[in-house]
């Protein structure tokens, strides 16, 4: 029994201490060496918006036809005295690229297909061809001190899911394609 309970409290300080470890403050964040501000229309401009930590984004092994990602994202809300920290994976489906679905679209018109180039818009914006998951989550206060706060899936939803073709959150997924691979992912053919 003690080892069954020992055991559990080692399962559990694997799963809480990945992003206990990842902690950071609101002064760290403006460290542009390792960390990039990610433009959106919702930034006030007084330090708050998201976080890429440019030392965490890492390629990681995922089926033919996909590319994956991970990386740690920080939401700074300065006026709340809160930093949200998510650690995330994004898989690609390659054949779901914007170039490719040109190449595919041009491809089939050259052989006598007259649909128009509008349907690729309406495709991807039926299916981006990119799924994001949260693996782990943290909440901290400005100065970096953990906070004992929940992760709600809405919250999720109105952060960084789902990655939806045309939408603002489209765009953080692409930088860290861009920033893995050295290309945008919808560049790729």
């Amino acid at each position: 029994m003690k080892r069954i309970y020992l055991l559990s409290l080692w399962l559990l300080m694997c799963l809480i201490v990945p992003m206990q470890g990842q902690a950071v403050s609101q002064a760290d964040l403006l460290n542009s060496e390792r960390f990039e501000h990610i433009d959106s229309s919702a930034d006030s401009g007084r330090g708050d918006g998201k976080y890429l930590d440019l030392s965490s984004v890492k390629s990681v092994t995922a089926p033919n036809g996909h590319r994956r990602i991970e990386a740690n994202i920080y939401v700074s809300m300065p006026a709340a005295n809160m930093i949200q920290g998510l650690s995330v994976q994004y898989d690609y489906q390659m054949d779901r690229s914007l170039r490719h679905l040109i190449n595919a679209h041009d491809k089939s018109f050259k052989q006598g297909d007259k649909t128009p180039y509008i349907s690729i818009w309406r495709a991807k914006q039926g299916n981006s061809g990119i799924t994001g998951t949260v693996n782990d989550s943290g909440t901290f206060y400005n100065d970096g001190q953990m906070r004992q706060q929940r992760v709600y899936k809405e919250n999720l939803n109105a952060i960084i899911l789902p990655a939806d073709f045309g939408d603002e959150k489209y765009k953080l997924p692409n930088l860290l394609y861009q920033k893995a691979y050295g290309i945008a992912y919808d560049d790729e053919t």
